[in-house]
């Protein structure tokens, strides 16, 4: 008897049992969402701040500011370079000045030696007198053309013949002008620059074949500061600093390297002391209207930055992006023109703890 008392009694606390727990879930289903983020709710009235010392600043405009370092290289604009090549094969190139060195038109840079180089001078010998007597020909010629006495076949040859020996000796002219002194004795040449710019010398272990590179010069206004830019700010990049050096940006990728774009300064003038090839650091200069704020008017929330902000009796938090620093002040970026707002300055962390909840006067 005690014992189907003792079951019974197990059944019915288990049967209560099952119906407080469904009780509990459908009163937790019916339940009204809690709020996840206070500061996105309505503004605070300043009424309910009660005693607490508020104090306000209005954000000053800017049109450009600096950011973060960069890095960059000062580099040649590409395909801008002058090359000369040997025209024949050198057994020796001594060069006359150090790499990387500034030189002017016409200034001496390398000495040929070898006795294929006056081996060289006598190929320009005949190949101005082969151009002379062509052009005689096909001077001479022209006029029979014209009355019939020649056929079109005879004046092709004698045309084809004559622009042939004009190519070569234009070719040969272009590096004879380059050369500044013949020197019989050693068999030798001396080369100049033909253009001003920073020389690059192709110093080779080996034997310089006829057409190998003996130098090259950039250009004085294609060196320039090549900078990595992130993407989404380089529309507005409009200069770069190098310690007391200021340049303006000249021009822009229109292909990207990953998140960032190469961004080319204008030419670097010789006073900034940078050399070509050289790794360096920049602060760039982005043209955009930007506001100054004192740092302790920013307040972090749900991973932003926010400020509050005056609007008649009420305060309301807004977000805001910073772009970059001062001492005491945050460069700041936002949708709305805070120039002509009224931004908390003073019991910021304060107002936020209010309008989280956690109450205080």
């Amino acid at each position: 008897m005690m014992a189907k008392y003792g079951a019974s009694l197990i059944c019915l606390s288990a049967l209560l049992s099952t119906g407080l727990a469904t009780s509990l879930t459908i009163n937790t289903a019916q339940a009204e969402p809690l709020a996840t983020d206070p500061l996105a709710s309505e503004p605070l009235a300043l009424a309910s701040l009660g005693r607490l010392a508020l104090s306000y600043v209005q954000p000053q405009k800017v049109a450009s500011y600096e950011g973060s370092a960069l890095p960059a290289q000062v580099a040649r604009l590409p395909g801008n370079d002058y090359w000369v090549s040997t025209p024949e094969n050198i057994q020796q190139v001594t060069f006359l000045v150090g790499q990387g060195q500034p030189v002017t038109q016409g200034q001496a840079i390398a000495r040929l030696t070898g006795p294929e180089v006056f081996h060289f001078l006598a190929q320009v010998e005949a190949a101005s007198s082969l151009y002379q007597l062509a052009k005689q020909r096909y001077d001479r010629n022209r006029p029979l053309l014209k009355n019939g006495s020649i056929s079109a076949e005879k004046w092709r040859e004698i045309s084809q013949d004559y622009f042939a020996s004009h190519l070569e000796y234009e070719h040969m002219q272009h590096f004879m002008a380059m050369v500044l002194a013949k020197d019989e004795a050693s068999e030798s040449l001396t080369i100049g620059a033909p253009v001003a710019g920073i020389v690059k010398l192709n110093q080779l272990d080996t034997p310089y074949h006829a057409g190998a590179q003996l130098f090259s010069l950039v250009p004085s206004d294609a060196i320039r500061v090549r900078v990595n830019v992130p993407m989404s700010q380089s529309v507005s990049l409009s200069a770069i600093n190098i310690n007391e050096c200021h340049l303006t940006i000249d021009a822009q990728s229109a292909i990207a390297d990953g998140a960032f774009i190469n961004a080319w300064s204008q030419p670097v003038p010789q006073d900034c002391n940078l050399l070509l090839g050289q790794q360096i650091t920049v602060i760039p200069e982005y043209q955009k209207a930007v506001y100054l704020l004192p740092k302790y008017s920013v307040f972090s929330w749900s991973r932003e930055s926010q400020i509050f902000t005056r609007h008649d009796s009420q305060l309301k938090a807004i977000t805001i992006e910073i772009l970059g620093s001062t001492p005491e002040q945050y460069i700041v970026a936002s949708d709305q023109d805070l120039s002509q707002m009224q931004v908390l300055s003073q019991s910021v962390a304060a107002v936020k703890g209010i309008m989280l909840g956690l109450g205080g006067e």
